[in-house]
């Protein structure tokens, strides 16, 4: 990856006299991906995470729950992104709305993200 990255450089007005030049490494990382790959490996047992994959692989639903939307959806993203090279190919949600969660009862396999701040509504 670092190899095939090269610098662009531009300039852009960020103080009242002038601008100044910025180099940017294109294309840049994906930076979300990684982040929400870490958050997930932080918070689950690699045991418990290598049985969870198993579960994607054999196409069953798993459910993650979690305190706050940015990471549940970033972990819900996670998890699709270490199928790769596979592709998940049933229902996919990063983030539930409250007013849907009877949608975990659906016999079709997904990936589904729920925030337990969503759910104080209900």
């Amino acid at each position: 990856l670092g190899s095939s990255r090269t610098a662009h450089n531009f300039s852009l007005p960020l103080f009242e006299h002038g601008s100044t030049t910025v180099a940017v490494p294109l294309p840049l990382p994906n930076i979300n991906r990684h982040w929400g790959v870490s958050a997930l490996f932080s918070r689950i047992h690699a045991v418990d995470m290598l049985l969870i994959l198993k579960t994607l692989i054999i196409e069953r639903s798993v459910l993650i729950i979690g305190d706050s939307s940015h990471l549940v959806t970033s972990c819900t993203c996670a998890l699709r992104e270490l199928l790769t090279p596979y592709e998940w190919a049933s229902t996919f949600m990063p983030l539930l709305p409250s007013h849907m969660l009877d949608f975990v009862n659906s016999p079709v396999p997904f990936i589904i993200g729920i925030a337990v701040e969503n759910t104080k509504s209900c």
